[in-house]
């Protein structure tokens, strides 16, 4: 097993160690013990590493589930070849956010900063669900009594929790992107925060240097980093931000980006 981790290490960056070390323990535990191991809600990053690690596991299988298609956020069940996985192993639960629709709106944002803000770990919270002006959250079951009588409101607005099927769950995740359109001097990382949410570089290059911003749900620590289309970047107390595309050179020879944008 050691060995096996030191090959996986290799093959990964040094911030993300602490996680691999997680999922060396959850996989040995599950072979120890000739039985399944529940983990937290893992992101995409999270997820593909544990998988590759498995992989390396002669006897060990896994799979993923968030409810809906493509969650973001999904549980992992690690378990022996000959063990049979079923829903109810997963242990997760919908919650219904009922609020006054006419007098109000919710944002995901709002949302997921107000679990916060109530104690509420993020390792419990799966993806966010909306479906006009419905909202769903999924959470761990064994959470769902906690978080109801925890959560009493969303920003000012007081709601009910109200547990639904899992069948009932809204099939398409939804974040409250905005499409913009900048220039940019480069593709730097430090760059690119800078203009999206309007701050200094200065502060730019400072968030990344204290890893307070993720790229495709990694810690970067380089302001130089260039980032590409498709890349999925959040800044800790800014929002999050996608190069969606890159169109040519300005006469100035800036670079015309399209950004989706999500602002906390």
């Amino acid at each position: 097993m050691a060995e096996n981790k030191i090959a996986v290490v290799q093959h990964f960056r040094p911030e993300e160690e602490k996680f691999i070390q997680q999922v060396s323990d959850w996989i040995r535990q599950s072979e120890d013990e000739y039985r399944g191991i529940l983990t937290r809600f893992l992101n995409p990053r999270e997820q593909y590493i544990l998988q590759t690690c498995v992989n390396r596991a002669k006897d060990l299988v896994v799979q993923f589930n968030g409810v809906v298609p493509n969650a973001e956020s999904q549980r992992a069940f690690i378990a022996p070849r000959f063990y049979e996985i079923n829903l109810s192993d997963f242990e997760l639960a919908v919650l219904e956010i009922k609020y006054p629709v006419k007098f109000t709106e919710l944002h995901h944002a709002t949302i997921l900063g107000s679990f916060m803000s109530a104690g509420i770990e993020r390792a419990v919270i799966g993806d966010i669900l909306s479906h006009q002006e419905q909202w769903q959250i999924v959470v761990d079951a064994k959470m769902v009594a906690y978080i109801q009588q925890t959560v009493e409101k969303i920003g000012r607005v007081k709601v009910m929790l109200l547990e639904q099927n899992l069948d009932h769950a809204f099939v398409t995740a939804r974040d409250d992107w905005d499409e913009v359109f900048l220039l940019l001097s480069s593709l730097r990382i430090d760059t690119t925060i800078s203009a999206a949410f309007d701050i200094p570089r200065r502060v730019a290059k400072s968030l990344v240097e204290q890893e307070q911003v993720r790229i495709n749900w990694t810690t970067m620590l380089k302001p130089d980093h260039v980032i590409a289309v498709g890349d999925m970047v959040s800044v800790r107390h800014y929002g999050r931000l996608q190069l969606a595309m890159i169109d040519g050179l300005s006469k100035k020879d800036k670079i015309k980006t399209v950004v989706n944008i999500i602002r906390r």
